[in-house]
């Protein structure tokens, strides 16, 4: 008996934690790179893209320009962008930040200790969820490519529409 139940206590969190299309994001919390703390439920009601990155990803520093992009673009239109810097030191990732040419508009949580990536089960960054209103996972997007954008505008369009 004690064997199954140490077995399903192994298991279960794996099967919690992995991040799927069509369920409920998992919620996390934490502090901002400005410390204020923050929640994932915090923005329910609005189409939210979580975008999980560091400052020595290559394709991060392709992705974030488009981010503030499609945060510019949307913004009034009751969607959110929410990113996790996973940065051991936050100094590494307020230098990836100053060499952007564009002022960010959205909520940076800082994650040192990766508890986010490990919560989604995320093996790649950057890593993206686009989540309905109601908290919903609605596409994942491993990596970026410029030949995203599109992609990404269309889908977070049909959120906004629905």
């Amino acid at each position: 008996m004690k064997k199954i139940f140490l077995i399903i206590l192994l298991i279960f969190p794996i099967i919690v934690s992995s991040q799927e299309v069509g369920k409920e994001a998992v919620n996390f919390s934490g502090k901002t790179m400005d410390d204020e703390n923050i929640s994932l439920s915090d923005y329910k009601g609005k189409v939210t893209l979580v975008d999980v990155w560091a400052s020595w990803c290559k394709p991060c520093k392709e992705e974030f320009p488009f981010l503030i992009d499609l945060y510019n673009q949307y913004s009034d239109k009751d969607f959110s962008v929410l990113t996790v810097n996973i940065d051991e030191e936050k100094g590494n990732a307020k230098k990836f930040l100053s060499k952007l040419d564009k002022e960010v508009p959205f909520k940076i949580m800082f994650d040192p200790e990766s508890k986010i990536p490990t919560l989604y089960n995320i093996e790649s960054i950057p890593s993206v969820y686009i989540l309905d209103r109601k908290g919903i996972v609605k596409y994942i997007h491993i990596g970026f490519m410029n030949s995203d954008k599109e992609k990404y505008k269309n889908e977070i369009e049909t959120l906004l529409n629905e």
